[in-house]
């Protein structure tokens, strides 16, 4: 593992902005802060946390709809056998 990338392990943060995405219809980055804020305490209004958390909030968010693709990729192959 080089400097750059640091370790993306499922943390308990991760875990909860991914079910947020899921779970929610639509969350902006900033609706996904402010739970981050009341929940977990993470000092949104300094700057530096803030894009931060925007980073692994649209990582998350990649991951997820990546899932959703296979999901639906699955369903249309089934279907079609």
């Amino acid at each position: 593992m080089s400097k750059k990338e640091p370790d993306k392990g499922e943390t308990r943060i991760r875990k909860y902005i991914k079910s947020l995405i899921r779970n929610k219809k639509y969350l902006t980055v900033e609706d996904i802060c402010l739970y981050l804020e009341r929940y977990y305490k993470v000092p949104i209004h300094i700057p530096s946390v803030f894009y931060k958390y925007k980073k692994i909030i649209n990582e998350c968010r990649k991951e997820v709809y990546r899932e959703r693709q296979r999901e639906r990729r699955r369903k249309r192959k089934q279907k079609g056998d």
